[in-house]
C-alpha cells in the first residue's frame, strides 16, 4: 500500500514519491534530488528559452508575485483559482519555486483525448421512460474540443458554446461564446456531448444521449490541448458559478495523461477540480486508453475528489484499450478524501492522497452518438451511413455516459429535495450501487463494478445517499 507520513505542503512532491513501496515513477513534478524544488520534471533546465508555465501558489491573492520578476510577455492571473500563467527562464524557474507561497510549477505540457446503445445497457433509458427523468433541472459542462453548434441534436439544450480565442499573455479574454458555430475540429467533443445531452432529433430519439433533457454548457479547447486550456476553462466556470451566472453541477473530461505518476495535489488541474468539488461541482474523468497494463491510469482519475470511468463493452466486460489502476495500491476514496481535504485546509497531512484505481464502469467501445458529418473522427469511424452520428470508442465514450447517468441522479434529487447534494455523496452511491456484473472485475480495471443508472437515481430521488462503507470492491 502506498502510505506517507507526516506530510507537509513544502515536502509533499518529494514525500508522495519517495515513501511508496510500488516501485512506481514519481509524480508528475517530483523534484530531482539535486534541485529539491517544486519544478514540474518535464522542463528543460538547460534551454536557454522561455517556458511556458502554470505557478500554483497556496492563494489567489499570492499569484500577483509574478509581477515582481522581469517577465518578456507578462503574465496571467485566474481570476478563481490561484494559479498564475506565464512565460518563465530557466532562472526564473528556479526563483519561482523557492518562494514560501508556491506550491507547484507545471510545464504547459499537451494533453490527450482519449479516443481509441449505452443507455440501454447502464439502465439510463428505464430512468426516462419509466422514472421521468431526463436531466430538465440540471446544466452539465463538457471540457472538450468543443462542438457543432448546429447539430439537430443540441438545437434546445445547448446554453452556451465556448471558444478558446487567444494567448492568456495577450489578451484578457479567453472565452468567447460562439453560439450556433461549430467550434468543434475534429468531432470530439460533439460525441461526448451528445453522449450526455444530445436529444436525438436527427434520429427521431433513437440515439439521444443520458440525458436529453439537461442544458449543456461546453468549452472547446480545440485539438491542441495544452493543459493551461482545462485550468482556464475551469476558471471561467468557477467564476461563473460564483457570481450566481450558471448552475452547472456535473463536468465532464474525456482527456488527461496516463503516465503512471503519483498523484499530485498541488498540479494546477488537480487543484481546479478541487476548487470544483469545493463550490458543489462534480467532476467526472476518463479512466484513459493505456490498457490492458496496470499502473497506466489517467493521473486526473487518481484524485479521490472526481469519479473516474473505466470502458466496457455491450457485455460489460471491461475492454483491452481502457487504463488500469495499481495492483496492491490505495483504493479507499474515503481515506484519501479526509487525508486530502486535511492537507487543503492546514497544509500537512497523514495518509495517502490519491487512489489508484476507477470509480466505476460504463459503455466505452463502439458507441454511436451525435457528430458533423464533415468532422475527421466521422470519416473515421464506423457510421453506417448514418448522417448526424458516428461510431466510436474509448474510455472518452465511458466518461461523458456517467456523466449524464450523474446529471439523471442530480435530476431526480433536485425535483425532490432541497439543497445541493455533496459531490463525494454522489460519488460514493454511484460505486455502491454499481453491479458486480462479471468475476473478471477488479478494483484496479474496473473500480466498484458497472455503473446501474436505475438504482443510483432511485436513491437519489429520496436523497438516499450513500456512504462510503456501503461501497464494496469486487
Amino acid at each position: 500500500m502506498e502510505e506517507q507520513t507526516g506530510i507537509s505542503r513544502r515536502t509533499t512532491l518529494k514525500t508522495l514519491g519517495a515513501v511508496g513501496v510500488l516501485g512506481a515513477a514519481g509524480m508528475s513534478g517530483t523534484a530531482t534530488a539535486e534541485s529539491g524544488s517544486l519544478l514540474d520534471d518535464a522542463f528543460d533546465l538547460a534551454t536557454s528559452a522561455l517556458q511556458e508555465s502554470l505557478v500554483v501558489f497556496d492563494s489567489n491573492d499570492d499569484v500577483d508575485r509574478l509581477g515582481e520578476l522581469d517577465l518578456a510577455n507578462g503574465y496571467h492571473g485566474f481570476e478563481v483559482l490561484p494559479v498564475g500563467y506565464t512565460e518563465l527562464s530557466t532562472d526564473q524557474l528556479t526563483t519561482v519555486a523557492d518562494w514560501e507561497e508556491v506550491r507547484f510549477v507545471r510545464k504547459n505540457v499537451e494533453l490527450e483525448y482519449y479516443n481509441d446503445d449505452a443507455a440501454d445497457v447502464t439502465g439510463a433509458d428505464q430512468v426516462q421512460a419509466n422514472e421521468g427523468y431526463t436531466g430538465e433541472n440540471v446544466h452539465t459542462a463538457v471540457i472538450d474540443s468543443g462542438i457543432d453548434g448546429a447539430h439537430p441534436d443540441h438545437q434546445e439544450n445547448l446554453v452556451h458554446n465556448y471558444r478558446w480565442v487567444g494567448n492568456p499573455l495577450g489578451e484578457p479574454t479567453l472565452w468567447v461564446d460562439a453560439g450556433p458555430l461549430d467550434t468543434d475540429d475534429n468531432g470530439h467533443g460533439t460525441h461526448c456531448s451528445g453522449t450526455v445531452a444530445g436529444d436525438g432529433s436527427a434520429s427521431d430519439g433513437e440515439f439521444e444521449g443520458m440525458a436529453p433533457d439537461a442544458d449543456l454548457t461546453v468549452y472547446s479547447a480545440g485539438l491542441t490541448l495544452l493543459v493551461v486550456k482545462p485550468v482556464a476553462a475551469y476558471d471561467h466556470l468557477l467564476a461563473r458559478v460564483r457570481d450566481g451566472e450558471t448552475d452547472v453541477q456535473v463536468v465532464s473530461n474525456s482527456y488527461g495523461s496516463s503516465n503512471g505518476e503519483d498523484f499530485n495535489p498541488d498540479g494546477p488541474l488537480n487543484v481546479a477540480t478541487w476548487e470544483a468539488f469545493e463550490r458543489d461541482l462534480l467532476s467526472v474523468f476518463a479512466a484513459g486508453n493505456s490498457g490492458p497494463g496496470t499502473g497506466t491510469l489517467n493521473q486526473y482519475a487518481k484524485a479521490p475528489n472526481v469519479l473516474g470511468v473505466a470502458a466496457t463493452n455491450d457485455e460489460k466486460a471491461v475492454t483491452g484499450f481502457s487504463s488500469r489502476g495499481r495492483q496492491d495500491a490505495n483504493y479507499d476514496r474515503a481515506a484519501a478524501l479526509s487525508n486530502l481535504r486535511s492537507y487543503r485546509d492546514t497544509g500537512s497531512a497523514s495518509g495517502t492522497l490519491g487512489i489508484y484505481r476507477p470509480g466505476v464502469g460504463a459503455p466505452g467501445n463502439a458507441i454511436v452518438s451525435t457528430m458533423n458529418p464533415a468532422d475527421p473522427l466521422a470519416a473515421s469511424s464506423s457510421d453506417d451511413g448514418r448522417l448526424y452520428y458516428a461510431t466510436i470508442s474509448g474510455t472518452s465514450m465511458a466518461c461523458p455516459a456517467v456523466a449524464g447517468i450523474a446529471t439523471l441522479a442530480y435530476d431526480a434529487y433536485n425535483r425532490n429535495n432541497s439543497g445541493t447534494p455533496a459531490p463525494e455523496d454522489v460519488i460514493y452511491t454511484v460505486e455502491a450501487e454499481a453491479e458486480k456484473a462479471l468475476s473478471s472485475y477488479t478494483p484496479y480495471n474496473v473500480g466498484s463494478g458497472f455503473v446501474d443508472a436505475t438504482s443510483l437515481v432511485s436513491r437519489a430521488e429520496t436523497g438516499d445517499w450513500a456512504a462510503y462503507s456501503e461501497v464494496t470492491l469486487p
